[in-house]
């Protein structure tokens, strides 16, 4: 559970967290030691927390709670209680303080932009020759993707991803760049947008000479971690609609070239990953995590699929490296990474069932994908973790087809000595070739073992065809060799850009 919460803090997700403990009568002693008081568990963890202690007030912590949900930058809420107050029972509204509307404890109104900010934002796009706008978190949270296209379009601006989520900005679009890294490198002026996990210097492949905007709803973060030249408080789609209406027409077509050649150096090195990946594969009866990736990106992408239909948890520590690459977004929500800025194992699973229920019952960006299966990716410390979550999808009938990545290894068995020097301490190497797709079969579920790439396709054919008709999940257990992290085997495991296609983690 607090792998989980501590992803969806960095992810500033809006998670409320509600949980039941010991009775006050039984503070200070042993009897139910395990459900004790709960929030130092999560400091550090969470935007707000309170411990409820008088039952009238319920109703009142409840408004605290959304409060901090619906407003500002977004993190999980975490609300304990006591056994007293989860027996207490009342009659009348009187009973309870503060008991009142959503509508007289809390506002739905957020700050727009200073017209002197948005004129001095305009000076400095102009001035630039290859503007980039980052897209981030807020952009999703503020359903900020229509006014975002509208700016982008009408002044030529490349457009990157870096969030937790992607597909706000289509990788299918002549101006973005989450597919470009060249292009990100070569920014002049850089514009963030809704980032809300802000890296340090160094973290963003943008050069060192690149001007910088912020915009954000919260101004107490803005130049953390990072000098900006402009800072804008505002909400995210207050400022990107303000921005439409105060820039100019333009055409960048040198910007536009440079973005389409790096899009496709970029693809160009995913198929010579693709190849290596074909060749190692066959000289040691596994598959490669490239080769996975290649696969995948042709079943989701050029098949029978519609491109934007198909909704990816992207998860995996070292399997992640590789399937990112050749993950696509075509609209907002598509992709989801479950350990975006924070190197949590083992909440893709779960997060599979939270994403498969909102795309089970059209929420939000998924209602127009409503009833279709989603993809996972992980890696076999994250089934490890969390491989009993099968039991839910299967309960559920939520229709998910997870691959976990099995090379036999946590993913940091390399690591501490260099990138590729081997450590392998017993500690880090699980038994050989496990099958995980048995547990997943005795849990309800479908299960395929692959051994080879010949084989992965037929799998994803299968599993997709169940998921479609019947509503039954498959685990597609994919036997990799943890060698592939070595440079035994080039590029082993690639490094992670951010932003783009590659951002992870810190």
């Amino acid at each position: 559970m607090i792998m989980n919460i501590g992803a969806a803090n960095s992810a500033r997700t809006p998670l409320l967290v509600i949980a039941s403990n010991k009775t006050i009568g039984e503070d200070d002693t042993e009897h139910g030691i395990q459900t004790a008081y709960q929030q130092s568990q999560t400091d550090g963890l969470k935007k707000w927390g309170k411990r409820l202690i008088t039952p009238n007030r319920i109703y009142e912590y409840a408004a605290y709670a959304f409060r901090q949900l619906k407003t500002g930058v977004p993190k999980p809420v975490h609300l304990d209680f006591h056994g007293e107050i989860s027996r207490a029972r009342f009659e009348e509204p009187g009973e309870l303080q503060y008991y009142y509307d959503k509508t007289r404890y809390r506002t739905e109104s957020k700050a727009h932009p200073n017209p002197a900010d948005i004129t001095k934002a305009v000076e400095m796009i102009q001035r630039a020759e290859r503007p980039m706008i980052v897209a981030s978190t807020g952009v999703f949270y503020d359903k900020a993707w229509d006014p975002l296209l509208r700016v982008a379009e009408k002044n030529d601006i490349a457009v990157t991803e870096s969030a937790p989520m992607r597909g706000h900005f289509s990788d299918g679009h002549y101006l973005s760049a989450s597919t470009g890294l060249d292009a990100v490198r070569s920014a002049d002026l850089v514009v963030l947008i809704g980032q809300y996990c802000m890296p340090s210097i160094g973290e963003f492949a943008f050069g060192p000479d690149a001007k910088w905007i912020r915009i954000d709803p919260d101004a107490s973060d803005i130049g953390r971690n990072l000098p900006i030249d402009l800072g804008i408080v505002s909400s995210e789609k207050a400022a990107l609609e303000a921005l439409e209406d105060a820039l100019p027409s333009r055409t960048r077509q040198s910007w536009r070239d440079e973005l389409a050649a790096a899009r496709k150096a970029f693809d160009d090195q995913s198929e010579e990953y693709y190849n290596l990946g074909l060749k190692y594969s066959a000289d040691t009866d596994s598959i490669h995590p490239a080769v996975i990736g290649q696969h995948l990106h042709d079943f989701l992408y050029t098949g029978d699929i519609a491109p934007e239909q198909t909704t990816v948890v992207s998860g995996g520590y070292g399997i992640g490296r590789y399937t990112r690459r050749y993950l696509r977004g075509f609209r907002p929500g598509q992709i989801c990474n479950g350990a975006y800025q924070y190197g949590a194992i083992g909440p893709d699973i779960g997060y599979a069932v939270g994403v498969g229920a909102a795309v089970q019952n059209g929420v939000g960006p998924q209602a127009p994908y409503k009833g279709a299966p989603i993809f996972g990716i992980t890696g076999d410390a994250g089934a490890a973790y969390s491989i009993m979550e099968f039991e839910t999808l299967s309960k559920y009938r939520i229709p998910t087809i997870m691959i976990v990545y099995n090379n036999n290894a946590w993913g940091v068995w390399t690591s501490g000595a260099g990138r590729g020097a081997v450590r392998a301490q017993h500690m880090y190497l699980f038994q050989e070739n496990l099958r995980y797709e048995k547990i997943a079969e005795a849990l309800g579920c479908n299960g395929e073992y692959v051994t080879s790439p010949d084989q992965m396709t037929p799998a994803l054919d299968r599993a997709y065809k169940l998921a479609s008709d019947e509503g039954i999940s498959t685990l597609i257990n994919c036997q990799g060799k943890k060698e592939f992290w070595t440079n035994q085997y080039p590029p082993s495991m690639p490094r992670h850009f951010a932003p783009g296609a590659l951002a992870y983690y810190k």
